[in-house]
């Protein structure tokens, strides 16, 4: 992935058709804007805000996303971020008690999850949407129905039933040399803790770096991963997979690798 700031507020990743391919991704889902798509955007938005030191204080990122398919069917993805009082000033007006509401609904949320905001709050903030768009008379029916649609999406939430499913326990990322693992750790740098080891090829110059999400936030967890294809390429594991795995490499850190990594390239 590559990214570029092209404003305070405006950033522009491109990625290729390879990497869609690695995360499980096809052109489907980019026009669907199903929920694997906008898990990837949340990811993709959060690690360019931390290349190009961009972060928000709170964490939450309200952005639009332009999406343009390049020649070599590489994807441009423009995001255009805002404030969360801009957006909530723009949609509750001048109803100052309500507005208040929603601003503690959303600090106590990012209290307890400063990554995502609660199906509770994402109603709440619908409803003021199809409020404002009552006031200014566009409530058709096809924007009602649009706006149905967002109420289930919401309240099945793909990430939630991924999660709950089980999938995203554990993975793999393939390296072809111990630089590129190296290199990884170090601009992922990621501070949370979760387990990770890593195993060489017993044939090729190969290396595999597992590794397994704990109790890191799906968010986190898909973040740290969507960085890997710039050095190598991700495999999600089964139980079943990782023994398979295991019998055809030899150990090399057993434990904590990918800190073990990351410190040998700052140093």
């Amino acid at each position: 992935m590559r990214f570029t700031k092209l404003g305070e507020n405006d950033i522009r990743c491109v990625i290729t058709e390879t990497e869609l391919i690695n995360y499980g991704l096809s052109m489907d889902d980019i026009l669907e804007r199903n929920g694997r798509m906008k898990e990837f955007f949340r990811a993709v938005l959060d690690m360019g805000s931390k290349e190009l030191g961009m972060r928000k204080k709170d964490g939450i990122h309200l952005a639009s996303a332009q999406i343009s398919v390049l020649k070599d069917n590489s994807i441009s993805i423009i995001f255009h971020e805002t404030s969360v009082e801009e957006v909530l000033r723009s949609l509750v007006g001048d109803d100052e008690e309500r507005l208040a509401k929603l601003e503690r609904d959303i600090a106590e949320n990012i209290k307890k999850n400063p990554q995502r905001l609660s199906k509770e709050v994402r109603n709440e903030i619908v409803d003021f949407i199809e409020d404002k768009i009552r006031r200014e008379g566009h409530l058709t029916p096809a924007v009602m129905a649009e706006i149905r649609q967002i109420r289930e999406e919401i309240n099945s939430d793909d990430y939630d039933i991924l999660a709950s499913e089980g999938r995203f326990k554990m993975c793999a990322i393939r390296f072809r040399s111990l630089d590129d693992a190296i290199r990884y750790c170090t601009m992922t740098d990621y501070t949370g803790e979760f387990t990770s080891a890593l195993y060489k090829s017993a044939k090729d110059e190969e290396f595999y770096l597992i590794i397994y999400r704990n109790d890191m936030p799906l968010e986190k967890y898909s973040g740290l991963l969507f960085g890997a294809s710039e050095f190598g390429s991700v495999m999600e594991l089964t139980d079943a997979g990782r023994a398979f795995l295991l019998s055809h490499t030899e150990t090399m850190i057993e434990d904590d690798a990918y800190n073990k990594l990351k410190s040998v390239g700052k140093k």
